[in-house]
């Protein structure tokens, strides 16, 4: 699309072709403007319908990955979208690593890496499917992502999961039909989506199941020399082949519930195919039934005949019995077989081994039942009374106690204090930051807290330690970026506060650290300024800390906007910057007066102080100019 390799497209320098997928192309590019790398994806503008109708449908599209982003951190962030040179350009958050298109080159992945990636996406699916949200007045309930494949699926260089493209669920509903496969690739399309147009809910699990499918076994459900070939095989809505050894049995009989011929048969719901995966890796049954292996295997050979067409059907059918007869015969009858006792189509033999085994099982399960039920209060005890108060011990205890089912009843107690004690311990350096002046908060102090908190999301999910931990993700952030002057690190920091304060409506915390990296690493003191208000709003008493931070940012300006008028001096608009300068140099000194001698204002107060000197000065000089000599 581009011809030279470096180019620029107004602030985005273009370093190099990344990929192309449809009617886009997407290229490694440096933000001049923002700072860091970006995924620019270009559609170059035409007057044919079908580049109009892709360039709306991602024009949306990325309005809702960026809604999505802010739900899910698998989701790709979009920077920006737009036109510019002729190209509708969408400015995406570059994941660095390999997608799994790469990783399934030299065949299948591990049992248990194809699972956990699988319920990764699946709970971004999820999220998606759910999504509610507004653009432009228009209603979106429910968003699919349309093109799930190996090559959208990405795993970053910490290992992370990571969902591309979302732009690509060119704002579809759950229920907007399509004239053609447009937006898909036909191995990862479901029969009724390469029939009927219909791209939902169902058709994203669909694409997901033989994603995983090709991950256990190295291939795809259904192979065929050619894409017609093949989407025939798919529409014929036999089932692929049962995902041969060493595949285990649970998750085989989770891939052909997956990809049952009629939907109603599927999952219903993401959530319900990642639950049937957790339980796979937790070591609990999956709810998926067992299935008739045999007839999906003599139905799989039934589509490949399909697939072929009906003449040749016939063919083979003539070939493999003798030759036709010529008369009439009479058929042989089949002995009539010896009746056998019966109990619901079971022998007697089978019920009897079913009973006593039903009889030694339930006896165990009440014994380890108990065992485990015992287990769980002795742990619940030693928390709550004090005997345990490590939170490295506290986790090792649960790790080895829930181990194979940690949502179990039998578990209710321990699960409660273990949440309620690594949710208090990070509470401390949370309460520390919002209620010390004195004490600081270092970043290790952050890096125990997340841990505290992610050990506390796993024992027990809620939206209220979702928060908590993202706000500790912000100081991380904030404390990286602006010691390093990363702005990418800053920005990061601004999205996990903005998403802890979404959920954590009544708590200042969120306030507290958006205010923080606005001084100091944005340099945005009006931003901050809204935040402490904000903070106030919930409840919370501005100290010393807080003033310095302000007066810290109002002096910052200052010296920014004095020093910017001397690129104007002579002209009128001098004087307007100086008395803007003037305002932010009273404004810090006010506060710095405040608080002393707190910090460091008592050095800043000096600081400002001969600022104010020299702005003072500088406005006397333009009110003694005459009027035409400041025009000059």
């Amino acid at each position: 699309m581009i011809a030279p390799t470096e180019r620029r497209l107004g602030r985005y320098e273009i370093r190099q072709k990344l990929g192309r997928g449809g009617m886009a192309d997407v290229y490694l590019a440096e933000d001049t403007e923002r700072g860091g790398t970006v995924a620019l994806k270009l559609i170059e503008h035409s007057a044919d319908a079908d580049t109009r109708d892709a360039i709306e449908a991602e024009r949306r599209g990325a309005e809702l990955q960026a809604h999505l982003a802010d739900i899910d951190p698998r989701v790709v962030r979009v920077f920006a979208a737009g036109d510019i040179d002729n190209f509708f350009y969408v400015a995406m958050e570059y994941i660095d690593g390999q997608d799994l298109a790469e990783l399934m080159r030299h065949g299948k992945l591990a049992v248990e890496f194809a699972c956990d990636t699988a319920i990764a996406i699946g709970e971004t699916l999820e999220h998606a499917h759910n999504l509610e949200v507004t653009i432009a007045g228009k209603e979106f309930r429910g968003v699919v992502h349309g093109d799930i494949k190996p090559k959208n699926i990405r795993i970053d260089s910490r290992g992370d999961v990571r969902v591309l493209d979302f732009g690509i669920a060119k704002a579809l509903s759950l229920s907007r039909r399509l004239t053609r496969n447009e937006f898909g690739s036909v191995p990862y399309a479901s029969p009724e989506r390469l029939d009927l147009g219909e791209v939902n809910a169902l058709s994203d699990l669909w694409s997901l199941a033989v994603m995983l499918y090709e991950m256990l076994t190295g291939l795809q459900p259904y192979q065929a020399d050619s894409t017609e070939r093949l989407e025939r095989m798919i529409r014929s809505r036999i089932p692929p082949p049962p995902a041969p050894e060493p595949c285990p049995e649970p998750l085989r009989r989770v891939l052909i519930k997956a990809m049952a011929p009629e939907p109603e048969m599927r999952y219903q719901s993401a959530r319900d195919l990642a639950d049937d995966l957790i339980a796979f890796r937790l070591g609990a049954p999956v709810k998926a039934v067992t299935e008739d292996l045999d007839v999906t295997r003599r139905t799989t050979r039934r589509a490949a005949e399909l697939a072929d067409g009906p003449d040749e059907v016939t063919r083979r059918t003539t070939r493999s019995g003798d030759s036709a007869p010529t008369g009439k015969t009479t058929p042989t009858a089949a002995p009539p077989a010896r009746p056998r006792r019966t109990v619901f189509g079971l022998s007697m033999r089978v019920v009897t081994v079913l009973a006593v085994a039903c009889v030694l099982y339930g006896g165990w399960s009440l014994t380890s039942g108990y065992v485990r039920f015992e287990h769980s209060q002795q742990l619940a005890r030693e928390i709550q009374s004090e005997q345990l108060t490590d939170p490295d011990q506290v986790w090792t205890r649960w790790t080895e106690l829930s181990k194979g089912d940690p949502s179990s009843l039998l578990l209710h107690g321990a699960r409660k204090a273990v949440k309620q004690r690594f949710t208090e311990a990070a509470d401390l350096v949370i309460s520390l930051y919002r209620l010390s002046d004195a004490q600081p908060v270092y970043e290790k102090d952050w890096e125990r807290a997340q841990i505290l908190l992610s050990h506390a999301l796993a024992v027990d999910p809620d939206d209220t330690v979702r928060g908590k931990l993202r706000l500790v993700e912000g100081h991380i952030a904030r404390i990286n970026g602006t010691t390093h002057r990363d702005s990418g690190q800053l920005m990061n920091a601004v999205e996990d506060f903005t998403q802890a304060e979404r959920l954590l409506p009544k708590s200042p915390d969120p306030e507290l650290g958006l205010a923080r990296v606005y001084v100091y690493g944005l340099k945005d003191i009006d931003k901050a300024y809204a935040a402490l208000q904000e903070a106030q709003h919930r409840g919370y008493q501005l100290g010393n800390r807080d003033k310095l931070q302000l007066a810290d940012g109002y002096r910052d300006r200052g010296d920014r906007t004095f020093w910017d008028s001397r690129n104007v001096r002579g002209l009128p608009q001098e004087k307007d910057q100086v008395l803007r300068a003037a305002d932010d140099y009273k404004h810090a000194l006010e506060l710095y007066q405040g608080v002393a001698p707190y910090g460091n204002a008592n050095a800043a107060i000096v600081r400002v102080e001969t600022s104010l000197e020299s702005v003072n000065s500088r406005l006397q000089e333009l009110a003694d100019e005459p009027p035409a000599a400041v025009q000059q």
